[in-house]
């Protein structure tokens, strides 16, 4: 996946800023899985426009700054319905905190607890927030089959924070069953 196949997603939605995109889709939704910044949404937009995968227009206003808005163009949904049907290998995660429960041996058994229950805490409260996020309702065909594929987004959240925070606890269980350890 790339940043550049989630902006051309949104933008099937409907033309809008790089600011609209950001703060009214992105991080309401693809964030959730593929974080980007201001910064990078907006060198993503320029690199698809210079490909012809997008167009923008300036719209001019009298009492706020002239606004930029980007539209996906036909070979940008060309691109992107290849990308979609296209069959992606898995890919590994980097993830700094296995790195560390992987080499974990050099810490007390104190200290490795403490690491596990904090993250623990971050998984729960992830959880939580999955948890009671509501989907919007649709208005249009489109939206509602939109919904149903976010649902499935949100679903896949849901189960992964549940699976994290019940291994999380296997692992601090299997830790306080340990003898203590002599800190490296």
């Amino acid at each position: 996946m790339s940043l550049r196949h989630a902006i051309l997603g949104l933008l099937t939605f409907e033309p809008m800023s790089g600011y609209t995109l950001k703060s009214r889709y992105f991080d309401k939704s693809v964030a959730y899985f593929w974080p980007a910044d201001q910064a990078q949404i907006y060198r993503t937009l320029q690199a698809l426009e210079a490909d012809s995968a997008v167009s923008s227009e300036t719209v001019e206003n009298d009492k706020r700054p002239n606004q930029k808005l980007y539209s996906i163009t036909g070979e940008g949904e060309q691109e992107l319905r290849t990308w979609l049907a296209a069959i992606h290998p898995p890919i590994t995660q980097k993830d700094g905190f296995l790195v560390q429960l992987y080499f974990a041996r050099m810490l007390s058994r104190h200290q490795i607890l403490r690491v596990l229950q904090a993250q623990r805490d971050t998984h729960r409260q992830l959880q939580d927030h999955f948890d009671n996020l509501v989907l919007p309702a649709a208005d249009t065909a489109t939206m509602k089959r939109q919904v149903r594929f976010g649902g499935l987004t949100l679903d896949y959240a849901r189960r992964r924070e549940r699976m994290l925070v019940e291994w999380l606890d296997a692992c601090i269980d299997a830790v306080q069953e340990w003898p203590e350890q002599e800190n490296a």
